[in-house]
């Protein structure tokens, strides 16, 4: 009797990981042909000049323009942020989910909110809260294709005149 449970469990399991590795399009990780989208981070929250040389917990607001350049529609299902190396302030790994669609040759502008961290070892860069930090995203996406992901490293700030260009 065991022996057929444990059978049954595993069977269960199996399929359940099945299911929810599925993807709208049906088709899941199958391996996609398709022209890769532009991910584009604006830093839109700027800290006050007379906070700007404080430390500690801040919150962070960004805009993420997606611009689709194939020819198929594409989902961007959640994007996956953190922050690289020394800047301005710290953000730990973290996830953001969406069910945005965006047409074949069209953009959309997305934006959330990350609570960032401004060390007290490492204190405010000459920019103050509002310097330069070099986040690292996957942007996860559906199509009617298959499921893929597109991976970003980018220096953004308050300023993106001066910096705000992707790698």
């Amino acid at each position: 009797m065991h022996k057929h449970t444990f059978v049954a469990l595993v069977f269960a399991t199996a399929l359940a990981g099945c299911a929810s590795s599925r993807s709208d399009s049906g088709l899941g990780h199958t391996k996609v042909k398709i022209i890769e989208p532009e991910v584009t981070f604006t830093q839109t929250s700027v800290v006050a000049q007379v906070a700007r040389d404080m430390t500690g917990n801040i919150p962070v607001r960004y805009q993420v323009r997606v611009a689709n350049k194939s020819g198929e529609p594409i989902t961007l299902t959640r994007i996956d942020v953190q922050s690289l190396g020394e800047g301005a302030y710290s953000l730990r790994p973290q996830s953001h989910p969406f069910k945005t669609v965006i047409g074949p040759d069209q953009f959309e502008v997305v934006d959330f909110w990350v609570p960032a961290f401004i060390s007290e070892e490492t204190g405010p860069t000459v920019y103050g809260a509002n310097g330069p930090v070099t986040l690292r995203s996957i942007a996860h996406f559906d199509s009617p294709v298959g499921q893929f992901d597109h991976v970003t490293i980018q220096q953004v700030h308050d300023h993106p005149a001066e910096e705000n260009k992707p790698h």
